[in-house]
Formats: structure tokens, C-alpha cells, sequence
């Protein structure tokens, strides 16, 4: 088994996606609020590009967003996993658009399967891409196409996970970030003077932090199918 690990959105671009799965990593804060979201009954999460694209086409549903990191004027959710309550999401589609996380999916399509990870749920994607048995890409969204510490080191627990269970081969930068993951006792720690970690908390996110760096809260894996994602059978 084969696995990749790209530090960015774009990174993706002209890579040959196919009988591959990928995994996508948006920690602060996308795939953490799709995973919290899906475990708290929402019926399905479609991810779009852009602002206009996810307003045009939610009919029924709830809008959810950000721009560097504030809430979408005139959306029902911003981008805090905190916000997405089973009392006010259970049984609703929800349409969403983020900085980094929904455009790293809508630039993974083509891949025989495209799962979400963060913190939350990182045995539960880790023993999933086990059981496939597929190679691996694991693209992390980054901030801004530029390489961010808080999705690498999640990536790297990832591979750590898999490579404690398979024979798994890696390039030195896929390498060099299971290395990392092997020598990290304490997430916060080490992404607390991180570049992305620091806004938010600049904007005052201090509590999405402490949540989204939470190991294995949730035993979900979602997953992208026909422009939606689900929690994977």
C-alpha cells in the first residue's frame, strides 16, 4: 500500500486519482464540522467552491460558511463545529463553503473513493482505508495553497495509524510527517504557535481549538458520493 500526502488544495492538480482512495483533512475547520455535523443527524452536507454556487443551489437546506474565517453574511451557520447542534441540524441537508476544506474536495473528484478526517475521527478513517486496501492520497486543504502544520500533523497520524497495521510505502515529505506524528504526545503543543492555529485564536476561536484537537470523539467516516457528502456505510 501506497501512501501520499500532499500539503495543499491544489497539490492535487494532474495527479492520477484513480483505483486510489483520498482522504481529505481541513482540522480548523471544515472536515471538523462535517464530522460533528454527520454525528449529530444532519442528512447530508453538500460542499461547493464557491459563495454563489452553494446560495443557488440550497433550496430546503441550511447555508454554512466562512471567508478567513468569519461567518457568510446572511448564512444560518458559520464554520464552528460548536454551532452545528443536534437540535438544530438533525435531518437537514446542508450547503457549505469554506476558505480551503470545500474547495480541497471539489478538487479531489475522480478518486475511487474521497473520505473526510480531522482529529475527531482519525481511527475510524485510518481503519476504513485499512479495510480498502487501496493506495492513499491524503490531501491536506492547507491555508491559502500554503502548507499548514495543523492538517499535515493529522495526515501524518493517519499514515502513522496505517503503517502500525500494513506494509506501507512513502515518499520522504509522507514520510517525514508520520515521523512527526510519532513524536507528538500533545496536539496543542505543537500547533500552538502554528500560523492558522494562531488566527483563529486571534478571532476568537480559542474553543473550536480545543475542540477540533480532540483525538477520536466520533467513529464516522464521511464520505463524497454524487456531489454529497454521507456517512459511509
Amino acid at each position: 500500500m501506497k501512501i501520499t500526502i500532499l500539503e495543499s488544495a491544489n497539490c492535487i492538480f494532474g495527479k492520477n486519482l484513480k483505483g486510489k482512495n483520498v482522504i481529505v483533512i481541513d482540522v480548523l475547520r471544515a472536515t471538523s464540522v462535517i464530522v460533528t455535523a454527520l454525528e449529530n443527524g444532519a442528512k447530508s452536507i453538500y460542499p461547493f467552491k464557491e459563495i454563489e454556487s452553494a446560495k443557488l443551489n440550497c433550496k430546503n437546506g441550511l447555508l454554512a460558511g466562512e471567508r478567513k474565517g468569519l461567518k457568510i453574511t446572511g448564512f444560518d451557520f458559520g464554520n464552528s463545529p460548536l454551532e452545528f447542534t443536534r437540535e438544530k441540524i438533525q435531518r437537514k441537508d446542508i450547503f457549505m463553503t469554506t476558505s480551503n476544506g470545500t474547495r480541497a474536495i471539489e478538487n479531489s473528484l475522480g478518486a475511487d473513493n474521497l473520505y473526510i478526517a480531522c482529529y475527531l475521527n482519525v481511527t475510524a478513517v485510518s481503519k476504513k482505508l485499512l479495510e480498502d486496501k487501496k493506495d492513499i492520497v491524503i490531501l491536506c486543504s492547507g491555508t491559502d495553497d500554503k502548507f499548514s502544520l495543523d492538517d499535515s500533523l493529522c495526515a501524518g497520524i493517519i499514515a502513522k495509524k496505517i503503517s502500525e497495521e500494513a506494509d506501507v510505502q512513502m515518499d520522504d515529505f509522507s514520510l517525514s510527517l508520520k515521523r512527526l506524528a510519532e513524536l507528538s504526545s500533545n496536539i496543542e503543543d505543537i500547533l500552538k504557535d502554528s500560523k492558522h492555529y494562531s488566527y483563529l485564536k486571534s478571532i476568537g476561536h480559542e474553543k473550536d481549538l480545543e475542540f477540533c484537537t480532540q483525538i477520536d470523539l466520533y467513529n464516522i467516516v464521511p464520505q463524497y458520493i454524487d456531489g454529497k457528502i454521507k456517512a459511509s456505510s
